[in-house]
């Protein structure tokens, strides 16, 4: 898979048939792993990724300490990326609203989405809001044409559980829960 440290490198050079290369190597995977991102970070990923939008089938950002101002710095620079059929965010702290809207912003720009990893990112249901849930039900429902959905490992509570039974009915192609 494609790296931060590779994606910096071809970020420098401005030039986006690298990133496609890049990326057509790497099976058009991309994977950050436990990095604390700066807004530099955010941006040389949203160009890349940009770049080689037909060539990205797979984003995995685990691990790392996400912020709303730099997810929203990556979808503000995509558009709809159509092979993306998975996104993987596993440990990504979606406990806050400004973060649960900077990723629905993200995944409004991968329309084919098929498999969504969002383990760990609900820890602390005492502190979310029915309104934060809402959020995450309205979330999930625009992602209707999910086959896999993954939450494993979450706090979510019955404000949660009842969101994300809000958002269920629209799931008619989800296989995986």
């Amino acid at each position: 898979p494609v790296n931060l440290r590779a994606l910096h490198c071809v970020f420098e050079a401005q030039n986006g048939q690298r990133c496609r290369e890049l990326f057509s190597k790497a099976d058009g995977q991309l994977k950050i792993e436990g990095e604390t991102l700066s807004s530099l970070d955010y941006n040389v990923i949203g160009y890349c990724m940009e770049s080689a939008s037909d060539t990205v089938r797979s984003i995995e950002i685990v691990g790392c300490q996400l912020t709303a101002e730099g997810l929203d710095m990556i979808a503000q620079k995509l558009t709809p990326m159509k092979n993306v059929k998975i996104l993987n965010m596993r440990r990504g702290d979606f406990n806050q609203k400004e973060k649960l809207l900077a990723l629905k912003n993200l995944l409004h720009k991968l329309p084919n989405l098929e498999s969504l990893y969002l383990d760990q990112c609900f820890e602390d249901s005492e502190h979310s809001a029915w309104g934060d849930w809402m959020l995450l039900g309205e979330l999930l429902k625009q992602t209707s044409h999910l086959q896999f959905l993954s939450l494993s490992w979450n706090n979510l509570g019955s404000e949660g559980m009842k969101a994300l039974c809000a958002a269920s009915s629209n799931f008619s192609s989800l296989t995986n829960l």
